[in-house]
């Protein structure tokens, strides 16, 4: 009987250690986004060895779709290797440099370790828990900094700055709105904060108060990209429920809300004289503002160079590679019009089977007729543009949803058959 017990908690723990691996990614990419302590890259490779030995040692059938291996393959596998051996061999790219900017294609090999959770909204859910507590570090941080300036320790927020600036965290320090205003505002933005878009999409059908913390975090970020985005998306998914005539009292309150904590946000702000805070939002969409002036800047350079020799618009000018840009009036490589660069650096018909291939992700979450489907199908396109105006398309930030969203539509389709199936042997068993 104790034996019995023993292979039950064996099986059990081999059904939620999945699960549990991915967990530890996310909460890897949350602590340690920039890699600088070795747990994101860690918990990649624990997640690699553990399929590895599933497949080797336990003879566990992994079934990946054949149309997996020649899209996904082909797309995100093989054509970033041929270009890395373009950009070193023909470019002169340094390959350090080539290869850092293909590794994110490698968050792709998350996708079989997908396949093993079940059920498979456990994939969101976990998602989503990890950005709520994502989301919860991100107020304690800005509480935290708030305490030290209240305390006159403003050197204790200068090392924080500089303990995240140097470990790739993000930016957490004193927002710097400009040269003449000597306002305090604490800045959070770690360089996962993107992902709260998507998340706060997908707990509209969720829990209220992750929802609460998550929209409140995102706010506090007074990331431009971030708070338009996350509101866009909201209104795109309450839109929809109304559309299909299934607006229920659970997204009403929650829409209501959303409103409510922006209109506080900005009532707070303009009685405390802090409408710099709002003005620094705004200008960000004037065109003579100067985050935008950099970012039209790169843009008109990537254009000169890819309109002005066809090997580049073909192919790229190599992965990792360096332009000179007017926006900055200097050489750069990683720059904020993720769109563009990625036409730049890969060439215009690779980009537009990457955009594409987006687009088809999302057309088909869309359709499906689930509570899960349409949302991520939203999160996944409001991402996928928000990336646009910081360099984190080509990043594990923007893979780690696609992947999850191919992988969604996987098992969505496998449970289909599988009922398909088991009404068509029903069937067949009465009229036998």
């Amino acid at each position: 009987m104790q034996l019995l017990a023993s292979k039950f908690e064996m099986a059990k723990f081999s059904l939620q250690l999945p699960q549990i691996l991915y967990s530890l990614f996310l909460a890897a990419i949350i602590i340690d986004v920039g890699g600088s302590f070795g747990l994101k890259y860690a918990s990649f490779f624990i997640i690699v060895g553990y399929l590895l030995f599933s497949i080797a040692i336990q003879k566990k059938e992994i079934k990946i779709p054949f149309s997996f291996l020649i899209l996904e393959g082909g797309l995100f596998f093989i054509a970033p290797l041929v270009f890395l051996t373009l950009a070193i061999a023909v470019f002169s790219v340094k390959p350090s440099a080539a290869l850092m900017e293909i590794t994110p294609f490698g968050i792709w090999l998350l996708y079989p370790l997908f396949l093993l959770i079940r059920p498979k909204e456990k994939i969101i859910s976990l998602f989503t828990n990890a950005l709520f507590f994502g989301a919860i570090l991100i107020i304690i941080i800005f509480c935290t900094i708030c305490v030290f300036h209240f305390f006159g320790q403003n050197e204790m927020i200068q090392k924080i700055y500089i303990f995240s600036y140097e470990h790739n965290l993000g930016y957490f320090g004193i927002k710097p709105f400009n040269e003449t205003n000597s306002l305090f505002f604490p800045n959070v933005y770690p360089r996962w904060t993107l992902l709260l878009i998507p998340a706060a999409v997908l707990l509209m059908k969720d829990n209220g108060k992750k929802f609460i913390i998550v929209a409140l975090a995102t706010l506090l970020t007074t990331s431009t990209a971030a708070i338009l985005f996350m509101i866009c998306g909201i209104f795109w998914v309450c839109f929809n429920r109304i559309w299909a005539g299934k607006i229920s009292k659970q997204y009403a309150i929650k829409f209501i809300l959303v409103i409510s904590i922006i209109f506080v946000f900005i009532s707070v702000v303009y009685f405390l004289k802090y409408t710099y805070i709002l003005e620094h939002i705004i200008t960000k969409f004037e065109a003579d503002s100067p985050s935008t002036s950099v970012k039209i800047g790169h843009i008109h350079s990537i254009l000169n160079y890819i309109l002005s020799d066809p090997v580049i618009l073909l192919v790229g000018m190599g992965v990792g590679s360096t332009f000179w840009s007017i926006g900055t009036s200097s050489y750069v490589s990683n720059v904020e019009v993720s769109h563009f660069n990625l036409i730049r650096q890969f060439g215009l018909p690779y980009a537009m089977v990457f955009f594409l291939y987006v687009f088809v992700l999302f057309s088909r979450l869309y359709k499906l007729n689930d509570e899960i489907g349409r949302p991520l199908a939203i999160g996944l396109m409001t991402l996928f543009v928000a990336a646009g105006t910081n360099p984190l398309l080509l990043s594990p930030i923007f893979f780690l949803v696609m992947v999850i969203s191919r992988a969604y539509i996987t098992l969505i389709a496998r449970e289909q058959r599988q009922s398909r199936i088991a009404h068509t042997k029903s069937i067949g068993g009465k009229h036998i």
